[in-house]
């Protein structure tokens, strides 16, 4: 142990070594001690090899022999040994508690994933959580869950079907909600360029809470929905129907607004649509459509619900009329 510790100390060990060599002493009291005495040692006879040290010192003692007899400076001297052991030993002490022996707060590592426009992601996180996103949704994972919680960051929209852990609650984190659950099935929608946000429950039970007023908060059963109305969140029933969605990519509506149904595509794939006065956006719909196609296929099929009309502008703007 001693020869690992010189090694140390001379700068002749590898990362991982130190790094293996410092847990040990954490957890071996005897290895601490000897760890510190060491360093207490070197650091003592460091300060005795600053340069113009050895000049500065016979430059005092002769002129404190001319005011004092050698037995005071004698006396002087030791007792100036003596504090300076104990400052040496206190700075060395206290740089050991600070930098090694006191826990230091781990800087989280995240994965970053985006999803490209127009495709789906499934994933299997490492507590066995699964996850369902949606086209152009971004999600930060960390590396490894803490021991209180597991939290996942959300921009955009996922389904999760999470493994229950009494002990870590799982939570989404978006801009303005947390949802936080044991074990459940749920629907997230939450994209940062959307005023839109909901969350829809198929299983199990989740609390939903407003970031800026956490006292705002309300907890979901199955087939129940949290939305944002008038900018505070409104509890309804519904069920959530698009789990066929989840398995084969096929996106279910059901009496929604053609509004609602473009503001998707926005989203998914990355367009604008310029709607004119004479398009009937507020009318309700219902139908289905491949999520995988390409937005002009996908209009072409919702002209088989709605009567509307669309001109492609360009890749990225869509006339609605």
């Amino acid at each position: 142990m001693n020869e690992q510790l010189y090694k140390y100390f001379l700068g002749e060990l590898s990362d991982t070594d130190k790094k293996e060599l410092l847990n040990r002493i954490e957890s071996n009291p005897e290895d601490k001690a000897e760890f510190i005495r060491i360093q207490n040692t070197i650091t003592i006879s460091k300060l005795g090899e600053q340069n113009g040290d050895n000049e500065w010192a016979s430059r005092k003692k002769k002129e404190l022999e001319t005011r004092i007899n050698r037995k005071q400076v004698r006396k002087l001297y030791i007792n100036l040994a003596k504090y300076a052991a104990v400052v040496a030993i206190l700075l060395v002490n206290i740089w050991l508690l600070t930098d090694k022996f006191i826990p230091q707060e781990k800087v989280p590592l995240y994965t970053k994933i985006e999803v490209p426009k127009g495709q789906r992601i499934y994933m299997t996180l490492q507590d066995g959580t699964e996850a369902w996103l949606s086209p152009r949704s971004v999600i930060k994972i960390p590396n490894e869950f803490s021991d209180k919680e597991r939290s996942v960051e959300l921009d955009g929209e996922g389904f999760f079907s999470v493994t229950k852990d009494p002990r870590r609650p799982f939570i989404v984190k978006t801009r303005d909600y947390n949802i936080k659950v044991l074990g459940t099935r749920f629907n997230v929608f939450a994209y940062s360029q959307s005023d839109r946000f909901e969350t829809n429950l198929v299983e199990g039970s989740v609390q939903v809470t407003n970031n800026n007023r956490p006292q705002e908060n309300i907890i979901l059963k199955p087939d129940e929905m949290v939305s944002l109305s008038n900018g505070k969140l409104l509890k309804s029933n519904v069920s959530f129907n698009n789990e066929e969605y989840l398995e084969s990519g096929i996106f279910y509506f059901s009496n929604k607004k053609f509004s609602e149904t473009l503001d998707y595509l926005t989203l998914w794939y990355n367009v604008k649509f310029d709607i004119k006065p004479s398009a009937r956006i507020n009318q309700y719909t219902s139908g289905k459509f491949r999520q995988s196609d390409d937005i002009e296929r996908i209009l072409k099929a919702l002209q088989g619900v709605h009567h509307f009309q669309y001109k492609m502008k360009n890749n990225e703007e869509i006339e609605i009329f």
